[in-house]
């Protein structure tokens, strides 16, 4: 096996939002390094998953009895990895999972331990150990702690004001690190304009189709880019909301504006059917499903809520043709995108230059746990988003139109999160 460059490998998860931080990571650190990028072949993957996209579960340190199991685990998942590659990466990088709260902290930590030590006792040279989008924690075996500010309360502030050795291996930045870019939302505006043409008279989704084609003529657009519930009750994402979003819709689509809503993997089963069948009674607004759908009675169990199982299956099923336009619809002149606040993809649409807003009302999210939303909130509005209520009453009251809006795009951290990784590990080299 030979050593090439920088070259990373991703711990791979089963979350949508976290997935697309990965792999906006191995492909900065492939831009800047001037080397190819082949996801399934830079992501440990559990046994029996091919892509990952295919993850269903994630592996964490707590589903193990202690760490001499979990680390087993982890030697067995490597020793299949490099039985299949060549190469030997450099660079481990691994995305904080919020949803854990305080237990991501130890998983990380006992993750990036287990990988170090394989390395070492495999005579495979140094490993630099990375994880994205973390709360400040006082990590023994991670070497780059990505922190965006929406993660740092007062409290985090002061003590990393004070810990000289944290402050070395940390990487402040403004939003997380995505693979999101305009590039991106021009590729797949193109790409839904032409599969659009295609399936304009498919007998299974025309009538989608020629919802959305008229969609698009409208003089103005709002995408809602739904988020959603997590395992615990720390946000609270009900139908409450969704008629609430449902009644703003309605009123801007009787002044001209095309509505469309996208729902999302954490949004909950009866806010998809709601929505979905409230749109399918209005000619003028649209939904379209892009969550995966169930396809077995094991998608069906209360542990898999990120996957749609409910009576809508066979219209999702269907939809699948037309496959996520989110973000080709982004693509459309004149469009804002509305976001949840307890979702991060605000911090996509503002590095790609899109009007966004932010809906905060009706959303339920406990301020002690996840603060991060409630930062989050702030720290974008109103120079790089504006609230979605203040769009809304501007919307209704002076005719404003996204075109109006002339936000600051927000600065993209890919090539200074790759810039770090390199930097230091050029310097471990040395």
């Amino acid at each position: 096996m030979e050593n090439k460059k920088i070259i990373a490998l991703g711990f791979g998860t089963a979350n949508q939002g976290e997935q697309n931080q990965l792999i906006g990571a191995l492909n900065a650190i492939a831009k800047l390094t001037k080397t190819e990028v082949d996801i399934n072949k830079q992501v440990l993957l559990p046994k029996n998953v091919n892509s990952l996209f295919d993850m269903k579960d994630n592996i964490s340190f707590f589903d193990f009895k202690n760490y001499k199991s979990y680390k087993e685990y982890l030697y067995d998942l490597l020793d299949d990895y490099f039985s299949k590659n060549s190469f030997i990466p450099n660079v481990f990088i691994k995305v904080f999972n919020q949803a854990e709260n305080n237990d991501a902290f130890t998983n990380t930590d006992m993750t990036c331990k287990a990988i170090k030590e394989y390395y070492q006792e495999h005579n495979l040279g140094n490993i630099f150990t990375t994880i994205l989008t973390s709360r400040y924690y006082k990590y023994k075996y991670v070497d780059l702690i990505n922190i965006p500010k929406h993660l740092l309360n007062f409290s985090a502030r002061i003590r990393l004001l004070h810990n000289k050795e944290l402050r070395k291996k940390s990487l402040i930045t403004i939003g997380t690190v995505n693979n999101f870019s305009k590039e991106l939302v021009d590729v797949k505006y193109k790409e839904l304009n032409k599969k659009l043409d295609e399936l304009k008279d498919d007998s299974e989704v025309g009538d989608l189709v020629n919802k959305l084609l008229a969609y698009k003529k409208q003089k103005a657009h709002i995408v809602f880019c739904l988020g959603g519930r997590v395992n615990g009750q720390e946000i609270r994402f009900d139908l409450n909301y969704a008629k609430r979003i449902f009644q703003d819709a309605e009123r801007l689509k009787n002044t001209g504006y095309g509505i469309l809503f996208v729902n999302g993997h954490r949004t909950p089963n009866d806010v998809s059917d709601y929505l979905y069948e409230k749109a399918n009674r209005d000619d003028k607004i649209v939904f379209c499903n892009c969550k995966k759908v169930a396809m077995s009675i094991d998608d069906r169990l209360d542990n898999y809520w990120r996957i749609y199982s409910g009576r809508n299956e066979f219209s999702f099923r269907r939809m699948q043709k037309l496959g996520n336009i989110y973000p080709g619809v982004l693509g459309i002149p004149n469009t804002l995108v509305v976001h949840t606040f307890d979702s991060y993809s605000s911090c996509e649409t503002t590095v790609a230059g899109v009007p966004t807003a932010i809906s905060s009302k009706g959303i339920y999210i406990d301020k002690e746990v996840r603060y991060d939303c409630h930062n989050l909130v702030s720290l974008l509005c109103p120079k790089y988003a504006i609230e979605w209520e203040d769009f809304f009453k501007l919307a209704l009251n002076m005719k404003l139109e996204p075109k109006n809006l002339h936000p600051q795009r927000l600065s993209s951290s890919l090539k200074v999160f790759a810039e770090a990784v390199m930097n230091r590990v050029n310097k471990i080299n040395k």
